[in-house]
Order: C-alpha cells, then structure tokens, then sequence
C-alpha cells in the first residue's frame, strides 16, 4: 500500500458510482487497514479507507486496487481478480492484514460448489449503483460491499440464519461471505445462489396491471402466495431458540406500542406541516390520522417482536418457477446496522408490500393506463394467504381488531415516510401516498 498515491484517490472516488459522497467537499482521505492479496493468478490490494468530508460524518469505503500512474485502478475490472476474490471466500482462506485479516467463509456445504469450474465464467451486472455484483458460473452471485458500516452486517447475519437454522429456502441461498477482522472489521462481501430467470416482482407485477382490467383469479392466487411466502418467512425468524439471541423473540409489550404510537405521531407533526402548505385539505384530517396513529398505544398488548426483512416491497422479492423468492435483508438504507437490526412487529413488513400495491397501481396510471381500484382486491388476497400460514403464530396479535389497528398504523408510518421522500426526491409521484392517506381517513 506504500505505493498507493492517497492524493489522488479523492479524484478517483468521485469519479466511481457506487461513491456517495460526491456532492460533498472531500477533506482528505486515510487508509485503515490493507492487505495484499495474491488468489487465482492476479495480485491486488484489498484497503479500506474512511472518507472525511468538510462537512458531515466520515464514511468508509472497500477498495480492492491495482497502484498505477493514474493512482489508483479498480482491481475488479479484472476478471482474474474478481474469481480471486471468491477464491477466498469458497475456501475459507484468509490473508494477514496490516491491523487484523481478512477472513474468507463457505457455509455452502460442497453441494454448493457442484458445477462450478475453477475458473467461472464471469458476468457483470449493472444494475446497481452502491456495490459492485457479479455472476460468476451462472450459479453464485457475488456482491463486493462498497461502503463499509461497523457492526453486524443484517444480510450476511440473516442469510446465514436462514441458510443453517432453519428449513426457509425461498430466499437466494448465502453461500458464503468475506470478513475483515480487526479495528476496521467489516463485512466485505457475500455470496449466494444464484437464481435463474427470475423476474424482478415489481416488473412482474407492473405488466400484470398493464395487461388485466381487473385482478383475475390467477394474479389474484399470486398475491395469496406472496402473503404465504412471507408468512413463511416470519415463522422461519420466530423458530429461533435463545441460542440465536440476535434472532430470539421477544414479548410485545406495552411500552413497545407506546413508543411506536408516539413515534407515528412525531412523524404526523412533521410531515403534515410540509405537505399542508401543498394540500391545504390534509389539515383539516390531522386530528383523525392522529387518532389512528394513537389507537395503536391503546390496544392489548399480544405478540412478539421478532426479526424482519425490514424493507419489503415488490422490488425485494422475485418470480421464478411460479414461484415467490425473498431477498435483500440489508433493510433501509438510511437505517444504521443497529437500527436494522432491532426486532419489531411482523406486521410492519406486511403494511410495506401493501404500501407497493398501491404504488404499482399508481404508476400504471401515472403511464396513461386507467386505474381500475385493484388495490383492495391485491390486499385483501395477500393478507389471506398471510393470515392462513400464520394462524395462531405466537408473534401475531391474539384478536382480529388488534391486528387490524396495528396493521393500519404501520401502514400510516409507511405512507409518512413515502410522502416525506416524495417531496424530496420525486414531487410529481407525491400524490400517489397523499392519495392514500386521504383514502385511509374515508375508510375509517
């Protein structure tokens, strides 16, 4: 890493995509912790830097580079690089650090390794912007962690829970992961089965709108099954023994509720003071979207909080086979690990995939096509095929009018969050959950 010119890697970040900082004024930037890895016939070195801005907080950042002229080249460009590695991560191998290692690790069993050369054939994909993903063989994915957070990585924690403790397979399988141990420690990769031909559930869904006037018993039958795949998924998460504390439930208590209530309420606050001044009307609803948010703090408490996916939409599961397929347990972006991690009501990701019906029925008519009011229909059909797999779940509420309070209130946190992005980033589409929330209030 001697060889590494840090002066001109603030240069090279901005101009990388999966870079976040570039609108920000970089102040300089240092070196963590580097290895020299030599795997599968290439040698590059594996550094991770932090970031300091004139402003704002310091980030971190995964660079696996070759020194050159320029400074610094990206050593994934290189084929042979990247097969080397995974090398690292399907052998277990590890390699010295200058504050720790850098640990590879196969979960996979050898049943994971069966028709894959030695040397995969490598795929780029270019549909993401803050990692770096490949396919390597058409049978693994390999997804390079370009921004680095201390703590415990909720995909690799997830996929390897799912993988090795319980029987949920409707999920791209973790086969394994790359590890940096040390002062820096981070998750620097995972690695899953790779799912062919699967179709990306918001495409899917999207044409299915395009091409029906109304939900048909087939889509509708689909819907029962996400329900199902995700009632699935929630039993999976609550199996956990105290043996998997990270993953154990807990009792849903009253304070729990409480500070989900208030929660709701700050956020109402917030939130309709900006989108008042556009939609005068939604002022005059305050007091009723405060009563919903409230009765949430005023139900019997019954339940669990368990694990969750955390940020489920139609965007986070796939189709493949007629079938559901669950993925992405990274959670929400903005959310640091710790937050990510934290156990909540299952029913918080049932309200998140409702939340993208409505918004899949929007952008059809956002496109010019005629809304036909599927909405209720999607709901209704994905919350019966939920509510059959979990019927008596111990993390469920014991009542059908707690479940439903709860149900719509995490719903109205959702629809605040939407309408706050909205606003920000895409004010056109701000309609789509201020439409909703003037339905939630007539559907009292």
């Amino acid at each position: 890493m001697t060889t590494l010119d840090l002066t001109k890697l603030p240069d090279y970040l901005k101009h990388q995509r999966w870079f976040s900082g570039k609108a920000w004024p970089i102040k300089h930037v240092t070196v963590m912790d580097h290895a020299a890895v030599e795997s599968g016939g290439c040698s590059f070195s594996l550094a991770v830097v932090e970031v300091i801005y004139e402003l704002g907080s310091p980030e971190r950042y995964l660079l696996p580079v070759h020194p050159s002229t320029e400074g610094v080249r990206d050593a994934l460009e290189s084929d042979e690089c990247l097969r080397g590695l995974f090398d690292l991560i399907r052998t277990g191998g590890q390699v010295a650090s200058a504050s720790g290692r850098v640990q590879g690790e196969w979960i996979g069993g050898q049943d994971g390794l069966l028709a894959l050369p030695a040397s995969p054939e490598v795929r780029r994909l270019q549909v993401e912007q803050s990692n770096t993903s490949v396919v390597l063989g058409e049978k693994v994915i390999l997804k390079i962690i370009r921004k680095l957070e201390a703590g415990v990585n909720p995909e690799h924690e997830v996929g390897r829970f799912l993988a090795t403790k319980t029987s949920f397979r409707a999920t791209p399988t973790l086969l394994g992961a790359l590890h940096l141990e040390g002062a820096a420690g981070a998750t620097l990769a995972v690695a899953h089965r790779f799912v062919p031909d699967a179709t990306d559930g918001w495409k899917y869904t999207l044409d299915r709108l395009r091409q029906e006037r109304a939900v048909g018993p087939r889509f509708q039958s689909e819907m029962r099954d996400l329900g199902t795949r995700l009632g699935e998924l929630h039993l999976a998460f609550a199996s956990a023994t105290e043996e998997d504390p990270a993953f154990t439930p807990e009792p849903l208590l009253q304070e729990d509720l409480q500070r989900w209530s208030a929660s709701i309420v700050g956020e109402l606050g917030v939130t309709l003071a900006d989108a008042s001044r556009q939609n005068p009307e939604l002022e005059n609803r305050r007091e009723d979207l405060i009563e919903h948010a409230k009765r949430l703090a005023q139900v019997p408490p019954s339940g669990q909080k368990i694990r969750i996916h955390g940020d489920l939409h139609l965007g986070q599961v796939l189709r493949a086979n007629n079938q559901w397929i669950i993925f992405d347990f990274e959670g929400e972006p903005a959310r640091s690990f710790t937050a990510r991690r934290e156990k909540y009501s299952a029913l918080r990701d049932v309200a998140g995939m409702i939340r993208s019906f409505d918004y899949a029925e929007a952008t059809v008519a956002l496109e010019g096509g005629t809304p036909h009011e599927r909405i209720s229909t999607m709901r209704d059909a994905f919350v019966e095929g939920y509510r059959q797999v979990t019927r008596g779940a111990p993390f469920l509420p014991s009542d059908e009018d707690t479940f439903d309070v709860m149900l719509r209130a995490f719903e109205l946190e959702k629809l605040l969050y939407e309408v706050r992005y909205e606003m920000q980033n895409r004010p056109d589409w701000v309609r789509i959950p201020l439409q909703a929330l003037l339905r939630m209030e007539a559907s009292k």
